[in-house]
């Protein structure tokens, strides 16, 4: 699956469309904790392991932490003993930051794209339903921009911590 393909409305198994964000998101977030949880580190992290511990499709995970290096978000290092780390502390690094650089600004219909076309809504601003679907993107915006990888470390091990 190429990383731009897991983007915006998909098809679930019932037949019907359904808003989430791809699996390439949540496949780096999985990662991004992973490297979050042994930060700040100076080894590390092979993606093979990464893959192989979070049961992520490797070429797939390579093909996202591209993505996640080029949006500043992960450093690399070459070389028998390299791999991925962090480029800046977890408490640095929003969902919000994931999800732009994996599928780009959400936005929960097509009419609220910027330059997009409003073929659907013929109403423009005078839609009921403009301001409702603006501020559940204003929301989803919100919620992401404050969840660091700092603060789903510490969920997680409260989540570990009192499961028996």
């Amino acid at each position: 699956m190429d990383v731009f393909a897991a983007r915006g409305i998909f098809e679930d198994r019932s037949g019907s469309n359904a808003m989430k964000f791809g699996v390439g998101v949540d496949y780096c977030l999985k990662a991004l904790i992973m490297l979050a949880e042994r930060y700040p580190t100076a080894h590390p992290q092979r993606v093979e392991e990464i893959a192989a511990v979070q049961n992520i499709p490797e070429n797939y995970l390579r093909r996202l932490l591209i993505e996640l290096k080029r949006g500043g978000l992960v450093a690399s290092q070459k070389g028998p003993s390299g791999g991925y780390l962090l480029a800046r502390h977890p408490s640095k690094i929003t969902m919000a930051d994931v999800v732009q650089i994996i599928e780009g600004d959400y936005v929960p219909v097509e009419c609220l794209e910027e330059g997009g076309t409003n073929t659907l809504c013929q109403r423009g601003d005078a839609c009921a339903m403009r301001d409702v679907w603006r501020e559940v993107r204003d929301r989803v915006h919100e919620i992401l921009g404050r969840t660091t990888l700092q603060s789903l470390v510490e969920r997680r091990k409260t989540a570990i911590h009192f499961q028996i």
